[in-house]
């Protein structure tokens, strides 16, 4: 989905065909996953939102693919998005805040709550852009990460009951944060980092640890979700690498970025 020619492209990989192929968008495309309901894909990607059915007909399959309208809500790239269960769409934004999608129309752009009263609005969600938004299921939680530095914990029930005033023409509406995580963790022992730049979290099979990537330091963070502990596990580089050279006489391998 990337330049020059932005295309998307189904494979039937069992099969080592391809299926078929369409214009994605006119921008390139950062992510694209088949939705919970057979038949449906939402893409993201810059300035945009996709949400695309498959269908089969005379012809062979195609796909229909919708754009999705900001409306009065800022314009953003998307990087991360969730499906909540009942199939509307979460997703993050460069500037901070989450927006419910319900349709092809942004529903509610949900904001951070006191704890007193979640419908008063404290906060956005994070101060920067939002990269990673993924369902929690033990806890019943959308959990979202930023260039913040944050793991921030959102209950799924309050955000797919937010409801916007549209009489007001208010579209903003509070939610609890249940929990936060900061990565890394602030002390002594890592205040020689910056905060980091969620790029993308990996979950083991019972949702026990967690890797996360943080292309500010360069660093795999492993996360111990069960004893909230957060520690380094592979550090390189946290930009382009520009160069290789092969040592013999070490039987290593030197890079610089």
């Amino acid at each position: 989905g990337c330049a020059p020619d932005y295309l998307l492209t189904v494979w039937d990989w069992t099969n080592e065909r391809l299926l078929l192929k369409c214009k994605a968008y006119g921008q390139d495309v950062y992510d694209i996953r088949w939705g919970q309901f057979p038949g449906m894909l939402t893409s993201v990607g810059s300035g945009h939102i996709r949400f695309w059915k498959m269908a089969l007909t005379f012809t062979g399959l195609k796909l229909q693919g919708d754009i999705g309208k900001f409306g009065a809500t800022e314009l953003s790239d998307i990087l991360g998005y969730v499906e909540l269960p009942d199939g509307k769409v979460v997703t993050g934004t460069e500037y901070g805040r989450l927006l419910l999608w319900e349709g092809v129309f942004v529903k509610v752009e949900l904001m951070r709550g006191s704890e007193a009263d979640p419908r008063k609005i404290e906060s956005l969600p994070h101060e920067k852009a939002i990269d990673v938004l993924f369902l929690d299921k033990e806890d019943g939680c959308i959990v979202s990460g930023g260039d913040d530095g944050f793991l921030r914990w959102w209950p799924i029930e309050d955000t797919d009951e937010a409801e916007a005033d549209y009489d007001l023409g208010i579209l903003e509406y509070g939610i609890s944060m249940r929990h936060e995580v900061r990565i890394p963790p602030i002390g002594e022992e890592f205040d020689h980092f910056a905060p980091a730049h969620i790029h993308h979290v990996s979950r083991n099979a019972d949702n026990s640890i967690w890797l996360i990537q943080d292309t500010r330091n360069g660093i795999v963070w492993r996360y111990e979700k069960d004893h909230d502990v957060c520690i380094p596990m592979l550090q390189s580089h946290s930009g382009p690498v520009t160069g290789s050279l092969l040592m013999p006489l070490h039987s290593g391998l030197m890079v610089s970025g």
